[in-house]
Order: structure tokens, then sequence, then C-alpha cells
């Protein structure tokens, strides 16, 4: 009774906190979903990247869908974090010359000159800190119903076991700055407008960020990972500038290698 009372007060805690993202994060998502008060813009969105967007999401799809199929029988190796780098760069250099090909402006787009880069940093580590206590409670959830016992995601298992400077910053430079880049221009950047121009704000920003969380391929992140998705989403159409949810994305990504290094 006495030592369960550590972890129910934290858990306390955790779910007040809890309420306070979710008194943030609601209001913005009626805004956005209901009013249609978002600012991120869909009348740049056209047939070809209606096209292109099929066949993203195709390919994501099934490249997650064997990944977690195959959950615990891969390995990470530094070649694949190269590898998952280009392929990224390869996917944003095509996606940016579709746009550019046909003369319209990256930055209008993607908003990346909408708002000065001082007040961009503020909104970003205030609505990641919002956002912070759901996903800790989401995740806590998920390791309470397995029973405390999860297996690790394999590059979080590369990054314990890896012996040499090189893997690290490998891992580091995946993590913090093209992950955050990439993903941001796929996912929140280019298929999220494309599906919200054919389907609705909230419809397309479920599927990308279920497919976000799909792509990762690990079954216990998926629901921390999808409700992280959300959140950015709505800090982008919140904000209109897609620098923010990199920014939040990028500074997540740096807090769980750096608890990954020192902490765990």
């Amino acid at each position: 009774m006495v030592s369960g009372l550590p972890a129910f007060a934290a858990l306390a805690v955790l779910v007040g906190l809890t309420a306070v993202s979710l008194r943030f994060y609601l209001p913005l998502a009626g805004r956005v979903f209901v009013r249609r008060e978002g600012r991120v813009g869909d009348a740049w969105v056209g047939a070809v990247d209606a096209l292109a967007a099929g066949v993203l999401v195709a390919w994501f799809a099934l490249m997650g869908r064997d990944a977690l199929t195959d959950q615990g029988e891969r390995t990470v190796e530094f070649g694949h974090i190269v590898s998952g780098a280009v392929i990224y760069a390869s996917i944003v250099i095509f996606l940016v010359g579709l746009l550019v090909y046909r003369n319209i402006r990256v930055a209008d787009v993607f908003g990346l000159d909408s708002m000065g880069f001082a007040r961009t940093l503020g909104r970003s580590l205030l609505w990641l800190g919002a956002a912070y206590p759901l996903l800790m409670l989401v995740q806590a959830m998920v390791y309470g119903a397995a029973g405390g016992e999860m297996s690790p995601q394999e590059v979080v298992e590369f990054l314990q076991n890896a012996d040499t400077p090189r893997d690290r910053l490998a891992v580091l430079a995946m993590a913090v700055v093209v992950a955050p880049v990439a993903e941001e221009t796929i996912f929140r950047g280019y298929l999220y407008p494309v599906g919200k121009k054919y389907f609705g704000a909230f419809a397309s920003m479920a599927a990308t960020s279920l497919l976000f969380a799909v792509l990762h391929g690990h079954v216990g992140s998926l629901p921390a990972l999808f409700a992280l998705a959300m959140c950015l989403g709505l800090a982008y159409e919140k904000s209109g500038t897609l620098l923010v949810p990199m920014i939040m994305h990028a500074v997540f990504n740096a807090i769980s290698v750096t608890a990954i290094l020192f902490l765990l």
C-alpha cells in the first residue's frame, strides 16, 4: 500500500497535467475540424498531387505493414540509417521539385516566412510542452496494458548498443535533423493538405497521423506516435508554418535520444 503510493501520486499528477493538455488542444481541434479556422491552405493542390500522394500513401502503408509484421525480427545497422536518410531526402527533393516545376512558391505552401524565428521557436516549445503530458499518459497506459513488458524499437536497441561515436551521431542526425525536416515536409506539409482538399481536415489529419505512426514499425509506440502526429498537425494548422511542427518534432526526438543515452 505504501510502496504503491508514489506511483499512484505520479499517475494522479500525470492525469492532471493531461487534462491541461486536453484543455489546450481540444479547443484548437474544434476550431480546425468544426469551424474550419485552420491556416493550412490547399488551393495549390492539383490532380498531379493527388496521384503523387496516392503512390506515397500506398508505399508507406506497405512499408509500415511489413515493419509491424517483422517487428522483433529485424536489426538496425548503420547502413540502414544512411539509406533511410537518402530515401527521405529523395522524396523531399521530388515533392519540392514538383512544386517548383509548376511555379508554386514553396515558402508560401509551407508558410516558411509567415512568422519570425523567435515567435516560431517560442510557440513550438509551448505547444510541445502542452502535448507532453498527453503523450506520456498514452504511453503509460500502453505500457500498463502490456503488463510492463514491451520490446523497444529496433533503432532504440541500436542506439543503446552503439559502441562508436559514428553510430551515435548517425542516430542523432537522423532523429534531430533528417526525420523532423523530411517527415514534416512529407506528412504534414504535403500529404495532409492533399487529403484535406479531398476528404476534409479531420479525415486527412487522422489518416496521415496513423500512417506516420505505422511507418515507425513499433506496435507499442503506435498510440503515442499517433497522438504526437495529431498534435503536430494541429500546431501546423494553428501557426500556418511548417517550421513549428518541425521544431516540435526535432526537440521531441532530441529529448528522446538524450534519455536513451543517459537515463536508460
